[in-house]
């Protein structure tokens, strides 16, 4: 009789049902799902080396600009108009083998930005050849004689270039103009915006740490062997009011970065690494803000992390539509941002952050009353010469014969001289030195800008909403301070708002890469 060797008529266990599959099947899923994406998702060609060029001048040029004291003097001014020219020539390139439908010209004769930046650079030239007012100076003292000039055209203060006058503003406006458009034209991909972003996140990481070792060690000066002319600095930063607007500028950019990084980790099944340590980041910067003792930059940190977390709430439970965001991702989001919100308290009731704030309470005369005057005067002399101004970069000259009828506002409580450079108010500065007719180029841009940021719905981009929602905050706070005076601030302010414009054009559903949705790891059997 023959033995039957099949003794079992149980059918046998499936690998699933083993522990050893149970310990193991996470990682057979992750490695056949990288292998399969790997099978099913395009690699995204590289960049054109004109462009990887572009982005290197461009981050080198950014990065520069807050090194270098935030470029509040005129040679750093000039090593940035060097750059900017270095990025223009670069972005004009013709760039064979690219696929963009137009040429870099074709591009950058239908951008609105380059013909009004355009009529703004020759209208300060006009003001810079047509001075009304001539500045004079002895060992003791300086004044202002007028001079002839054309009255029907804009004018200016002729004055040291190395002071300031229109001239030094054209360098100014001249680095701008230039650094916009050839980013605009020149950073055809949306990896040349991540890159750029990425590198300027990791130099805010490096500034803040140096801010870092400036407060443990108590420096009285920066790299410990310059000594600015204020003492309140913060980093590289002569003036605390500018440190804090640039860091909070790179607070939104890190946070929105590392959102956009951790849902594409969720899209394609990865472990989000990235996304976490640009969070770190961000909340490393955002505490440099907060000890910068800087109240606006404070209050805009504040501010915006608050508007973050109300627009998440209603997104989630008003505007979400289709599949709602996963309860992990709205939960993980809330912990990063109120974790950053409750550092932001607590830091808050340190001893030095504590007394700037109650100054407002105690001494409401020094903090707010005297910069209130100064507002008056500045009025008077937009008042006088509303139409054309009284020149780029000249309101330092003109300020006096106004502020002379408010005598307060040049005593401090400590009894010292005060001597007004800028109104504190930038709102108010740029019309006092540019008229009515030099704000038109400017307006013209700013509503271009908004216009494309409505049209494209950037409420609904994560990068572009965090990016506006900061540009919008830090120009609340010029209203306040002269922010926009510092060439740090007011370049990279200018190309973020440039950058959301071009990140949702480049993020459009249309142009996204086909990714295959395959099953999360834990879910796919193994049984044949």
């Amino acid at each position: 009789m023959r033995t039957d060797l099949s003794l079992s008529t149980h059918p046998r266990p499936a690998l699933s049902d083993c522990g050893v599959s149970a310990f193991f099947q996470p990682q057979v899923s992750s490695f056949f799902q990288a292998n399969d994406r790997a099978r099913t998702e395009p690699v995204s060609p590289p960049l054109h080396r004109l462009e990887t060029a572009l982005v290197s001048v461009t981050a080198a040029h950014l990065c520069f600009l807050p090194w270098a004291l935030g470029s509040m003097h005129r040679w750093s001014q000039l090593v940035s108009l060097v750059f900017a020219l270095a990025g223009f020539a670069l972005s004009l390139w013709p760039q064979i083998g690219s696929e963009s439908k137009f040429s870099s010209t074709g591009r950058l004769w239908r951008f609105p930005v380059f013909w009004a930046g355009l009529a703004l650079l020759l209208y300060v030239v006009v003001q810079g050849l047509n001075p009304s007012w001539s500045y004079r100076q002895n060992t003791d003292s300086w004044w202002l004689e007028p001079v002839p000039h054309l009255a029907w055209l804009p004018s200016g203060v002729q004055a040291p270039f190395a002071r300031s006058s229109p001239w030094s503003a054209l360098v100014i406006f001249a680095s701008l103009w230039l650094l916009v458009c050839s980013v605009w034209i020149g950073f055809t991909r949306r990896r040349s915006y991540r890159l750029l972003f990425t590198v300027l996140v990791g130099n805010a990481f490096l500034l803040a740490l140096l801010g870092v070792l400036q407060q443990l060690t108590d420096a009285k000066e920066i790299f410990w062997s310059y000594l600015p002319s204020n003492g309140s600095f913060i980093a590289s930063f002569i003036y605390r009011n500018h440190a804090g607007p640039y860091l909070n500028l790179m607070v939104s950019l890190a946070a929105g970065l590392s959102f956009w990084h951790y849902q594409r980790a969720q899209r394609r099944h990865e472990q989000p690494g990235l996304a976490a340590v640009l969070a770190f980041l961000a909340v490393f910067v955002a505490i440099m803000v907060v000890f910068s003792y800087s109240r606006a930059s404070i209050g805009v940190l504040l501010g915006f992390t608050f508007f973050i977390l109300c627009s998440l709430v209603v997104r989630r439970y008003f505007v979400s539509s289709g599949k709602a965001r996963s309860r992990k991702d709205l939960l993980l989001l809330v912990l990063v941002l109120g974790g950053l919100l409750s550092i932001c308290v607590v830091s808050i009731r340190a001893e030095k952050v504590w007394q700037r704030f109650t100054q407002l309470s105690t001494e409401p005369a020094s903090s707010i009353g005297i910069r209130s005057v100064a507002r008056q005067a500045s009025g008077d002399m937009l008042s006088d010469r509303w139409l054309f101004g009284w020149g780029a970069g000249c309101f330092r000259y003109g300020f006096p014969l106004y502020a002379q009828k408010y005598p307060s506002i040049y005593l401090s409580k400590s009894t010292n001289h005060l001597y007004w450079e800028h109104a504190h108010d930038d709102l108010l500065e740029f019309p006092i030195e540019l008229g009515a007719v030099g704000l038109l180029p400017l307006v013209a841009i700013l509503g271009y800008t908004v216009w494309q940021l409505v049209r494209l719905c950037f409420w609904r981009n994560n990068v572009a909403f965090f990016l506006v929602l900061a540009c919008l905050l830090v120009a609340c706070h010029a209203w306040v301070d002269f922010v926009f005076q510092n060439p740090a601030v007011l370049l990279t302010w200018s190309v973020l708002l440039v950058a959301a414009v071009r990140w949702i054009e480049l993020d459009h559903p249309g142009s996204l890469r086909p990714v295959t949705r395959l099953p999360r790891p834990g879910r796919m059997s193994l049984v044949p």
